[in-house]
């Protein structure tokens, strides 16, 4: 009930009418923070009838088939769609061709990016220059 039209993860429940206004970033906390659970046991797992819609939503933010503006003291669209992937990636759901849609640089991004980074490289075997980027983070 706290997903709204797209399939993103609502803080509050959507009221009716009030338009689309599901939040990436806790659509890819929550995929991310219950696989992790679920790791540990089976019984925090989200059903795949839970979990599909919000993959579809966060399929649809990185492709920028929609969007979500939130007020940021600096631009993070590249870190919240990097987030989505990750989150993607957990469950075999992201690709290479995903990360067309971001701007690679990790040197200027905040940790929890670049530990975001290394994960979807680890779990993406199609990411374009992977090995090479699999490096750069290490260094």
């Amino acid at each position: 009930t706290y997903l709204d039209g797209d399939g993103l993860a609502s803080y509050f429940p959507p009221q009716a009418g009030s338009g689309n206004r599901g939040s990436d970033t806790l659509t890819a906390y929550l995929l991310a923070a219950t696989h992790e659970a679920s790791s540990l046991d089976p019984a925090f797992a989200l059903s795949p009838e839970v979990r599909a819609p919000m993959e579809r939503g966060l399929i649809a933010f990185v492709e920028g088939r929609i969007q979500r503006d939130f007020w940021s003291p600096r631009k993070d669209l590249d870190m919240r769609k990097l987030a989505a992937i990750e989150a993607l990636s957990r469950y075999g759901k992201a690709t290479g061709r995903m990360l067309s849609s971001i701007t690679v640089a990790p040197n200027q991004w905040p940790t929890h990016s670049v530990i975001d980074w290394l994960n979807v490289l680890r779990r993406v075997p199609d990411a374009p220059q992977r090995e090479q980027r699999l490096a750069e983070p290490t260094r």
